[in-house]
């Protein structure tokens, strides 16, 4: 029977929360359902699937546009930030619920019943926290890190108390469960969903023609950032001593610092930075093996996209997903958490790859069809 489904996420930019919404929206679309994406705070890198219907409603723009909203907007920037640092999530999220389920009843006149929300991304949860419908889902991609004190258990209360929770993966899930109890919290209803992915579309995308790197290479596709730690991974390439190049995938506020560390090390011929790619599918077919570094990793998307492409990946047993998908034969290439244990299993991946073509349920498991019934079974639970 066919659903109608509304997504709600904070930007359309190149991201992983962004690109895991726009794969079910998309195969929802392509099974006969009806598929709305409201985006609270634009971004237009990439575009959803026709038939998509996508919303664009900034709450905070038309909530200060009421001029109430603009005095309620001054006041608790000018009298509660100051004496209550990093308490914004409060005051927005109130409005910002009542502006959703305003929405959602304006979209349920024009287009009929919603079977399903689901928010996607903790932004998405801070900007409209104060909305309560049986029918929302929010999907927790990562376990909050932020806010002391006080603060922190109101804010995690704000998020979780009595929502409807689904988590990307079993690690996921866990952090969140210490955090509850740690705190007080129960949710309604907490489950584990992985993402999915268009595997038959993935692979159609990775056959699109691109400019190769002159020698064989491996690569790794990631927002540089932090918490991706690249110098970990350009240390470890220069380690590993192998004969092939290294390209990355990604664009990010670590660029800068990470083109100088490839000068310094002298690897500036040998390192190339190809920036943010809205299809980093050809560069993952063609090289001879994924390299992963991050400190945490809540699924480790990239990985299954990898897989799927037909490319083995070597990766860091960070805390996170990536011990849900790099498994079987894989799992020989999780490394230590250290540069030297990336460069050993960089050079085992290319010296003894493992051999996909005999593993399909590999990739099978996050087949977007099957994700995607795990979804659609929500709009029945109570």
């Amino acid at each position: 029977m066919s659903q109608r489904v509304l997504l709600v996420l904070r930007k359309l930019k190149i991201g992983g929360i962004e690109r895991a919404t726009l794969d079910l929206a998309s195969v929802l679309v392509r099974e006969g359902h009806e598929v709305h994406v409201l985006v609270l705070k634009g971004g237009h890198e990439l575009e959803p699937a026709p038939g998509v219907v996508v919303h664009r409603v900034d709450f905070d723009k038309d909530f200060r546009r009421t001029g109430i909203g603009l005095l309620y907007d001054l006041l608790t920037r000018a009298l509660l930030k100051p004496m209550l640092p990093g308490s914004g999530f409060l005051w927005r999220g109130w409005y910002g619920g009542r502006y959703l389920a305003r929405f959602v009843r304006r979209l349920e006149r024009e287009c009929g019943r919603l079977d399903l929300i689901v928010i996607r991304g903790q932004g998405a949860f801070e900007t409209a926290w104060s909305w309560r419908d049986p029918r929302l889902w929010q999907v927790t991609e990562s376990w909050p890190g932020e806010h002391r004190g006080w603060l922190r258990g109101r804010y995690l209360a704000c998020l979780y108390q009595g929502k409807r929770v689904i988590s990307v993966s079993d690690f996921v899930a866990r952090q969140l469960e210490v955090l509850w109890q740690r705190h007080g919290i129960t949710p309604a209803h907490s489950v584990t969903i992985p993402n999915l992915c268009d595997i038959e579309g993935i692979r159609r995308q990775a056959e699109a023609p691109i400019e190769l790197p002159s020698r064989p290479f491996i690569v790794h596709v990631s927002r540089l950032s932090r918490v991706k730690r690249q110098d970990w991974l350009i240390r470890a390439y220069r380690e590993a001593q192998i004969e092939e190049d290294l390209v990355i995938v990604g664009d990010g506020p670590k660029r800068p610092e990470l083109e100088a560390l490839v000068d310094e090390l002298g690897l500036r011929r040998r390192v190339h930075f190809v920036g943010s790619q809205t299809n980093p599918y050809p560069w993952m077919k063609h090289a001879r093996l994924f390299a992963l570094s991050s400190h945490s990793e809540a699924f480790g998307i990239v990985l299954a996209e990898s897989l799927i492409c037909g490319t083995p990946c070597a990766a860091i047993g960070c805390p996170g997903g990536v011990r849900n998908v790099l498994v079987h034969d894989q799992a020989r290439l999780i490394a230590d958490d250290s540069i030297a244990s990336l460069a050993q299993k960089i050079r085992e991946g290319l010296n003894e790859p493992p051999d996909l073509a005999s593993d399909p349920e590999l990739v099978e498991r996050f087949r977007d069809t099957r994700i995607m019934q795990q979804f659609l079974a929500l709009s029945t639970t109570s």
